[in-house]
């Protein structure tokens, strides 16, 4: 199977998209330090980005002309090789940079005036330390630090024919874990060993990292449904809810399988059938010019025609995912978000009760007429032996 790569020509593309929109609000230029955004808007990825704080990344977007990456001297050779769209530059300090060069940089890139945006916003996070974010702020008194997180989401949540692709490999490698890891464990194995034969069949199904595993497993564990695995011993008679995500080419895949080790019973069968009813129900009124809170209500309103009713108590059904693997929009009442062509979905109505965690996650993008699932796998209630 081919790789997908992102060309030169992508990222400059994405620059100049961002550039407009800078241009166009009034900005002097962007300043980019959380790492999926990195990612986005100059294709560098680093080994293990969140497990350092002592090389922060940051990326100089000007109104007009080249953005400039800055890395600390240890990336900078490999930054050099593969990031696209930028020049890049390199700091010495462990800590980080000093402030003098960052103004420089800011300089000489005219974005020391005026309103300059960060990632202060909904679902983003500044990547530098806050007192180097606050220093910068003194010191630029001609400028004034706004949030740029609208104008960053407004590119982020439209998904390219490439970034799509990525997202349907990743849903791909998800797909064949849950059907193998379901077809392969027994009673008798831990959380533990269980999670990491799902990790074994991500990157065999052609994931190039495993990304998340949750694992439900027994009564009073149905409501933890961000649990990782434990030592538990899965036997007969626990209901079982894998809630995986992997990656490919930084993008995620995000969907939930369940089984049970038996002979499930009727009700549990029923519950299965009518939450998968539910969500695809929902998923036929997905198109472009639909709002997300419209998707809610109409995914409320099945549940309650099947005589369900939401458990999770943050009220969400459904998000979006990207470079993370919960992005904007939310599938709630108050988000407003109108969909796109592009935009990716992911519907999870859900129950909870003693019998198990009922869902049926699904990964979708929206497509010009409708709508395309990517997430894959049996929906059946998998009978563990």
């Amino acid at each position: 199977m081919n790789e997908i790569h992102f060309t030169e020509n992508d990222i400059q593309n994405r620059i100049k998209r961002c550039q407009v929109k800078l241009d166009t609000a009034g900005y002097s230029g962007l300043v980019i330090s959380a790492e999926a955004n990195i990612n986005y808007y100059s294709d560098f990825h680093t080994h293990a980005p969140w497990t350092t704080m002592t090389r922060p990344i940051l990326l100089f977007i000007p109104v007009i002309g080249i953005p400039v990456l800055y890395v600390h001297v240890f990336q900078y050779p490999d930054a050099k090789a593969i990031a696209k769209g930028c020049e890049v530059r390199y700091f010495e300090g462990i800590g980080g940079p000093a402030l003098s060069e960052m103004i420089g940089i800011m300089e000489a890139l005219h974005m020391i005036k005026g309103k300059i945006g960060f990632e202060k916003g909904y679902e983003q996070l500044i990547g530098i330390q806050i007192n180097m974010y606050e220093s910068l702020k003194q010191k630029l008194s001609q400028a004034v630090f706004v949030d740029a997180s609208d104008l960053i989401w407004s590119q982020r949540m439209i998904k390219s024919e490439k970034e799509i692709a990525c997202i349907k490999r990743a849903c791909a490698a998800t797909s064949y874990a849950h059907d193998q890891t379901f077809a392969h464990i027994h009673s008798g194995m831990t959380e533990i060993e269980i999670a990491r034969i799902v990790q074994k069949y991500m990157l065999e199904g052609g994931a190039h990292y495993p990304g998340f595993v949750i694992i439900t497993s027994g009564q009073g564990n149905y409501e933890r449904m961000s649990k990782t695995a434990t030592s538990r011993i899965v036997s007969k008679g626990d209901f079982i809810l894998l809630d995986l995500g992997a990656k490919y080419k930084g993008y995620w895949s995000d969907f939930c399988r369940t089984g049970y080790v038996g002979k499930p019973c009727s009700k549990r069968t029923a519950f299965q059938q009518k939450i998968h009813e539910v969500t695809m129900r929902t998923a036929e009124y997905l198109r472009p010019g639909i709002q997300t809170s419209e998707v809610a209500t109409i995914c409320a309103r099945e549940m309650g025609k099947a005589g369900l009713s939401a458990s999770f108590e943050c009220g969400r059904l459904g998000h979006s995912m990207g470079l993370m693997s919960t992005e904007p929009p939310s599938v709630i009442v108050n988000d407003h978000t109108v969909l796109q062509e592009g935009m990716i979905i992911n519907l999870e109505p859900g129950i909870i009760n003693e019998l198990g965690a009922f869902v049926l996650e699904e990964n979708i993008v929206i497509t010009k007429d409708g709508y395309e699932i990517l997430s894959g796998g049996s929906r059946e209630l998998h009978q563990i032996g």
